[in-house]
């Protein structure tokens, strides 16, 4: 009985469909209409496409991208590229079903010349994450600045505050965007920025490959953006290359006596410092470690030193009791006024080539 009702049940329905093809006014005749679909995703956003279309018809739309970590490459339908007209997306719709298909292109790095930042050349792609020691420290700030270069004849020299930041990272498990800030630097006894950093913290971190994206807009200037991969590696993963620099000191202060030399330190600082880096960040030299007043110390290419002297006194075995600041006079030596000289400046080493034996950094401590 059932089955005499569902035969019964599929002659109607053929009927039906018969008398509708014959009264249709030429309905098979007409183009077909068929589905357009894409896959949905947070990088990009889809405009102005039809769900269906008719076979023959034009079909237009576009897409753009909503993440700064990527541009929109190859836009297909059906394994057919499209290219990219003054309205968008363009194709004349086929007769079947259509799948739109978007390819990401990553953008890993981006440094404009024409605005007015860029990154110093002590920057490299690797950052350490804090060590287990500096991770216990709860109160302590363990962070890795990114040196950023500003041109000031483009920059402008009254910018005051930042009107606008933007600090992004691709891959949050690596480095979460808490991690990030912009640190401004302002000529001295002035509020005019002149420079700035990229601050890491160290302590928010994990081993793995990110993308950092930057951008500033200041009162006075127009704004400008930098992008840069970075890997970040375990503590003290990090190679540095160093090159032994000679170094001659000549000792004009009032500690004069052969009792003085053990108590007369010479620090070296490298203020450009890569943290977990295997190249050091301070050197320490007594003078009479030294043989007659000559030493070397590992020097990383490019990057700045801070000099200091002091004198100790009352030593206890662990600490001096008395510690006497000694000034480190002002040196000029090999260059020229194209390519700049090596010198110490206000304690601060500067060189633009290797010094040798016969040419060595001049440090002379005075009271």
């Amino acid at each position: 009985m059932k089955k005499f009702g569902l035969i019964l049940a599929g002659v109607l329905a053929l009927t039906a469909t018969v008398g509708l093809t014959a009264c249709g006014g030429g309905g098979s005749d007409d183009p077909a209409i068929h589905s357009i679909t894409y896959t949905e995703n947070d990088n990009y956003r889809v405009i102005d496409l039809s769900n269906a279309g008719q076979t023959g018809s034009n079909i237009l739309f576009d897409v753009e991208s909503e993440s700064v970590f990527y541009e929109i490459g190859e836009v297909s339908y059906n394994g057919t590229a499209i290219t990219k007209g003054s309205l968008g997306y363009q194709f004349t719709m086929p007769d079947e079903d259509v799948s739109i298909e978007i390819e990401l292109t990553p953008v890993t790095e981006y440094d404009d010349p024409d605005d007015y930042l860029s990154w110093s050349s002590t920057v490299i792609d690797e950052i350490s994450v804090a060590s287990e020691e500096d991770k216990g420290y709860e109160y302590l700030d363990c962070e890795q600045n990114l040196s950023l270069v500003f041109d000031m004849a483009k920059f402008g020299s009254y910018n005051s505050n930042v009107d606008r930041k933007e600090i992004l990272s691709s891959n949050q498990e690596v480095i979460p965007d808490s991690a990030l800030d912009f640190e401004p630097i302002e000529q001295s006894g002035i509020s005019y920025i002149i420079g700035g950093n990229l601050v890491v913290d160290l302590k928010q971190i994990n081993p793995g490959t990110t993308t950092i994206y930057l951008y500033l807009d200041f009162n006075n200037a127009s704004s400008a953006t930098l992008m840069r991969t970075f890997t970040v590696t375990g503590f003290g993963k990090i190679e540095v290359e160093t090159v032994d620099v000679p170094f001659e000191v000549t000792n004009e202060s009032k500690f004069d006596s052969d009792a003085d030399l053990a108590n007369i330190t010479i620090r070296i600082e490298d203020t450009d410092y890569i943290y977990g880096s295997t190249a050091p960040e301070y050197q320490s030299f007594t003078l009479d470690e030294l043989t007659n007043g000559e030493g070397t110390f590992k020097y990383v290419d490019g990057h700045t030193y801070s000099i200091s002297a002091s004198h100790g006194a009352d030593w206890d075995g662990e600490h001096y009791g008395t510690v006497t600041a000694l000034p480190v006079n002002d040196w000029t030596g090999q260059g020229s006024t194209v390519t700049g000289f090596n010198r110490i400046s206000g304690g601060v080493l500067t060189l633009v080539t290797i010094p040798t034996s016969t040419n060595p950094v001049q440090i002379t401590i005075d009271d």
